[in-house]
């Protein structure tokens, strides 16, 4: 048996969509508990899904579940930056701390409820440089593939429902930053961004980007 990665071509070098960048952008903070941590089912499911992954490491969850769905947090960052009438092409969704419903194909449940029905995927187990790993994949692919609107979604939630025995970065606050990538409509001006840009929702360039293009 054969394996093959395919990737799309490289974007940067030669740009189909010179004028294409960020014309809109939303930054909300959550600072309460999600509604599926109430759930009582689900609070059970998770805890024993999680007791059987830690118990090999000598940890354990948390008696109380908490937290944040990427799925609940993403919605709301949809409906607060994509304009009725509008259609999205590509959604990536990016993320560090594990999802409260790990269990969720969140990137697919999203490509569903998004205007356009885009394609979609999420990007996680890279710490701080998800965010600008996925910057690059929706700029590669909707090159490739000429795509008129593209969104990036990125999500934490400020706990996990275990101690993970050594030092983790969490926001101070469950915080999410979505930014809609396309051509300019008339009197729009589309911001460029440095794929580079790294930092976790809620402080650093993200944050700081969807405030100053949500402002203009």
């Amino acid at each position: 048996m054969s394996a093959r990665t395919l990737l799309p071509p490289d974007a940067a070098a030669s740009p189909s969509h010179p004028r294409w960048g960020v014309r809109r952008a939303a930054r909300l903070a959550f600072p309460e508990p999600s509604a599926l941590a109430a759930d009582p089912v689900h609070a059970a499911r998770l805890r024993r899904y999680l007791a059987d992954l830690l118990a090999p490491y000598g940890l354990r969850p948390d008696p109380i579940v908490g937290g944040q769905s990427y799925g609940e947090m993403a919605e709301a960052l949809i409906g607060a930056v994509v304009p009725a009438g509008e259609q999205v092409d590509l959604l990536v969704l990016a993320h560090s701390v594990p999802d409260l419903a790990p269990g969720r194909a969140t990137a697919c449940r999203l490509g569903h409820v998004c205007p356009g029905g885009p394609l979609s995927f999420a990007v996680t187990d890279q710490g701080g440089t998800a965010a600008s790993t996925a910057l690059r994949l929706l700029a590669a692919y909707a090159d490739s593939a000429g795509l008129r609107r593209a969104l990036l979604l990125v999500v934490e939630q400020d706990r996990l429902p275990y101690d993970p025995g050594v030092p983790v970065a969490l926001p101070a606050v469950s915080r999410g930053v979505a930014l809609l990538f396309g051509d300019p409509l008339p009197g729009e001006r589309p911001l460029r961004v440095d794929p580079a840009a790294t930092a976790r929702p809620g402080t650093g360039p993200w944050w700081e980007l969807a405030g100053r293009v949500a402002a203009r």
